[in-house]
């Protein structure tokens, strides 16, 4: 069974990022491999596929669309408050201790505090 990782889309906090990773999870920013202002749809979504990580984004029209699709690792939409990170911490934790990689694949999860 596979570990989950994550691959944040570029408006998600750097803070967050930095949390995970000391905690030994695997996130990619978007900002760091050069992913700025790259379609949703065609670009992240294989981008992220391509690397078996989990989208991490507040994107609810994207995460809705994504809901159409199965051809993804899987999608976590954040509808929590866009400044509570230790929520969203707490909450991608919680995620990636209680799912393996392969149990979500194809689906888009809704997640907040």
């Amino acid at each position: 069974m596979a570990k989950i990782k994550f691959y944040f889309d570029e408006h998600m906090p750097r803070v967050v990022q930095t949390a995970l990773m000391e905690r030994g999870y695997v996130v990619i920013m978007a900002v760091d491999v050069d992913m700025v202002g790259r379609d949703d749809d065609t670009e992240h979504l294989p981008y992220a596929a391509e690397h078996d990580a989990v989208i991490f984004t507040r994107d609810s029209p994207f995460a809705g669309r994504t809901m159409q699709r199965t051809d993804h690792v899987g999608l976590i939409c954040w509808t929590g408050r866009d400044d509570d990170f230790r929520g969203m911490i707490r909450v991608l934790v919680e995620f990636a201790d209680n799912h393996e990689a392969e149990e979500v694949v194809g689906q888009v999860f809704w997640l907040k505090p």
